[in-house]
C-alpha cells in the first residue's frame, strides 16, 4: 500500500495550479519515455494520453500537442505498414475496442485543434465505412431495419455466423463517431445514420419497464443466451451479469449511450432522446453514493450543463451529505492505493473492473469521490468543497503515478495512471482529470 499526505489549498487557483502542475510533469515524463518508442499492436495505445485534455485547454502546451500528433501519425503508420489497417480502418475487428483509437484518441485531438486537416482525414477515413459509403467494403449498416449486420466489423471481413448479429450497446460507439463524422464533414448522411440507430435505442429505452440489452430485428432483447452470449462476452469480458437495471445502465453509460442521446437531442430535438437519457439517468443516480461512481455523476452533470434541468440535484447533494455525515471531506489527511488487485470476477456497479485498484482515506475504505464532490460544489457554490475536490484530485493523480503504469499497454485497464486521469474502460472518459472540472 502507497500513501500519501493530502496538501490543502489556499484557494481555487491555486489549487488548479498545483493540479495542472501535476499534469505538466507527467506528460513530460511520458513524452520523454515513448518519443522514440515505436508503436506496438496494442489496438488502444494512444488512449492513455487522452486524460491531458483539460490540461492542453487550460495551457494550450505546445510540446503535448506536437507529441500527440507524432503519436497519431506513428500509429497510422504502424498499422498501415503491417497491413492491419485497410482503407484507414482495421481490417477486422469488433465494435467495442475497434472505435476506441478513432472515437477516444483521434476525437480528443480533434477537439482540442479541429482545424488539423490530418486528424479530420484520419477520422473521415474510419468513419465513411459505417454507412456502407465506401465501395469494395463489406456493408456493416442495414438500412432497412437501421441495424448493424454484425458485432465484427471491419473493412475486410464483416463477420457472421451464430451470436453474431445482435446489436449490444457497444454499437453505439458507431453512432458516436459518425456524430463526429457529421461534425468534421457537415455531411447529413452521417447525422442520419446515428439518428436512424440511435432512435431504436432511445425508444426501446423510453418504452419499456426494462432496459434492454441489445436489440435484434424483431425487437429489444432482454436476455443473453447460448452462442450469443458467448460471442459478446469474447471481446467485453468487463460487462456486468446484465440481469439488473444498475447492469444494463452501466453498459449503456460505457458505451457512451447518455453522450449519444444528448448530443442528438441537441442535433435534432427528438423528445424520445431526453426520455431515454432520463431513464437511464433514474438508474445511475441511486448509485452515486459509490466512491467509485465519478462516471454516474459525470453523466448527470453533462446533462444538467446541456438542458438546465435541475430534477437530480435535491439527491446529488443529500448523497453527498450522507456520505459527510460517515466522514467529513475536509477531516481526510491521507489517502492509499492498493494498485495490484486481482479479482476473480468483476464487482458489481458503477465504475467496476476486476483490476480496479483499492483507495482508503486514513486508512479506511473511500468514501469519497472527486468527482462527485466536484459537482456537488458546483451546485451548492461551495467554494471550500471545490477545493477539497481539486485537491483530493491532485493526490488520487499524484498516488497513481507513483504505483501504476502510464496505460500505454492497455488503455482500458483500471489499474493505470491513465485510469484514474480519464477513467478506466467503464468509465466513459469520467476521471479525475477529465470530470472533475479544471
Amino acid at each position: 500500500m502507497l500513501t500519501r499526505s493530502i496538501s490543502p489549498s489556499p484557494d481555487l487557483p491555486a489549487a488548479r495550479a498545483r493540479l495542472l502542475a501535476v499534469v505538466r510533469t507527467w506528460s513530460r515524463a511520458c513524452i520523454t519515455r515513448y518519443r522514440d518508442a515505436p508503436a506496438t499492436d496494442i489496438h488502444d495505445q494512444g488512449t492513455y494520453t487522452t486524460g491531458w485534455e483539460p490540461y492542453v485547454r487550460a495551457t494550450g502546451d505546445p510540446v503535448v500537442l506536437a507529441f500527440l500528433r507524432a503519436t497519431r501519425d506513428r500509429i497510422r503508420d504502424h498499422f498501415a505498414a503491417t497491413d492491419q489497417w485497410h482503407h484507414g480502418y482495421w481490417r477486422r475487428h469488433e465494435a467495442h475496442h475497434g472505435t476506441e483509437h478513432f472515437g477516444l484518441f483521434l476525437a480528443m485531438l480533434h477537439r482540442l485543434d479541429p482545424d488539423d486537416a490530418e486528424t479530420q482525414r484520419q477520422l473521415l477515413d474510419a468513419a465513411e465505412h459505417i454507412g456502407n459509403w465506401v465501395d469494395g467494403i463489406p456493408a456493416w449498416f442495414d438500412p432497412d431495419t437501421g441495424l448493424f449486420r454484425s458485432m465484427y466489423l471491419g473493412t475486410e471481413e464483416v463477420r457472421g455466423g451464430p451470436g453474431a448479429g445482435l446489436n449490444v450497446p457497444d454499437h453505439l460507439r458507431l453512432a458516436d463517431l459518425a456524430l463526429l463524422g457529421h461534425t468534421i464533414s457537415k455531411d447529413l448522411r452521417y447525422l442520419r445514420l446515428a439518428d436512424t440507430h440511435a432512435r431504436l435505442w432511445a425508444s426501446a429505452i423510453a418504452g419499456r419497464e426494462q432496459l434492454p440489452i441489445g436489440l435484434a430485428p424483431t425487437g429489444p432483447v432482454s436476455t443473453l443466451t447460448g452462442e450469443t452470449e458467448a460471442s459478446y462476452r469474447s471481446f467485453v469480458g468487463m460487462a456486468g451479469l446484465l440481469n439488473d437495471e444498475v447492469d444494463r445502465a452501466e453498459n449503456l453509460l460505457a458505451s457512451n449511450g447518455a453522450g449519444v442521446f444528448l448530443e442528438l437531442w441537441r442535433r435534432t430535438g427528438a423528445p424520445v432522446y431526453l426520455a431515454a437519457l432520463r431513464r437511464l439517468l433514474d438508474v445511475l443516480v441511486t448509485q452515486v453514493g459509490d466512491p467509485d461512481a465519478g462516471a454516474a455523476a459525470d453523466a448527470i452533470r453533462s446533462y444538467r450543463l446541456t438542458t438546465g434541468d435541475t430534477r437530480y440535484d435535491t439527491q446529488l447533494i443529500g448523497v453527498h451529505e450522507a456520505n459527510a455525515a460517515r466522514r467529513d471531506p475536509f477531516a481526510v489527511r491521507e489517502l492509499a492505493i492498493e494498485p495490484d488487485i486481482r479479482r476473480t470476477q468483476r464487482p458489481r456497479g458503477i465504475g467496476k473492473r476486476s483490476d480496479k485498484p483499492n483507495w482508503f482515506e486514513d486508512g479506511k475504505d473511500r468514501c469519497h469521490n472527486p468527482i462527485t464532490l466536484a459537482f456537488v460544489a458546483n451546485l451548492t457554490g461551495d467554494e471550500r468543497l471545490a477545493i477539497r475536490a481539486l485537491d483530493l484530485a491532485r493526490t488520487h493523480l499524484t498516488l497513481a503515478i507513483e504505483a501504476m503504469p502510464d496505460g500505454r499497454h492497455h488503455g482500458c485497464a483500471a489499474n493505470t495512471v491513465s485510469a484514474i486521469a480519464r477513467g478506466h474502460g467503464r468509465d466513459n472518459g469520467a476521471g479525475v482529470l477529465t470530470a472533475v472540472g479544471l
